[in-house]
């Protein structure tokens, strides 16, 4: 299970089963409260989940900026780098992320925090030009951009399942859903970033894609 976590309306949620021509999206992507992402995730038995937000934090970085952040934004190019937000600038997210990984852990096996779009940029670097634009609502080249990169990882991963219709919810929440897959079954393909503060508190590691 993949989750972007944002606002009431505007969070995202994707199911991943593996069957033996690839794996098929199946219940979503789509917007869910997180109630229902939770009980999705009990129906079905979910087996791993990774979410789109700050699961962890530690009071002795006051910045907002965790070693883990820093350690992303260093593997970025120069021009991507503010794409890792201070958790002092996103307001609710965090907060929502946190109560949604403090009730998925009862009920799900493997709880991971990603960065879709990071992920994004390293599984697709022939795509650097949509990664950075997907999430321009008013530019028009947008559609053109999510189109690319659902090609892209549908190539990438042999996705099956119907066509959704394509938003920066429903790219983030399977890169997530995806992430969750590729920690137990080709770990090789994701970096761990680690959380070094000693007072860290939270919920599962970070992991993104690197290739």
């Amino acid at each position: 299970m993949g989750i972007d976590v944002a606002g009431r309306s505007n969070t995202w949620a994707c199911l991943i089963v593996e069957q033996d021509d690839g794996l098929t999206l199946v219940n979503g992507p789509a917007r869910r409260t997180l109630a229902e992402i939770v009980e999705a995730a009990t129906s079905n038995e979910v087996a791993a989940a990774a979410v789109d937000a700050q699961l962890t934090y530690a009071l002795s970085e006051e910045n907002g900026f965790r070693s883990s952040d820093e350690q992303l934004r260093a593997l970025l190019p120069a021009g991507c780098r503010d794409w890792v937000a201070s958790q002092n600038s996103l307001m609710a997210v965090p907060v929502r992320g946190r109560q949604l990984a403090e009730a998925l852990a009862p009920r799900v096996g493997t709880l991971l925090e990603t960065h879709p779009r990071a992920c994004l940029q390293f599984l697709l670097p022939d795509q650097s030009e949509a990664v950075s634009g997907y999430k321009k609502k008013e530019d028009p080249r947008r559609q053109a951009w999510l189109d690319a990169l659902w090609q892209g990882l549908n190539a990438a991963f042999s996705l099956r399942g119907s066509t959704p219709e394509l938003d920066d919810g429903v790219i983030d929440s399977t890169v997530c859903a995806l992430a969750a897959w590729a920690y137990h079954r080709v770990p090789e393909r994701l970096r761990r970033l680690n959380q070094s503060a000693s007072d860290a508190r939270g919920w599962g590691p970070f992991y993104v894609f690197t290739r």
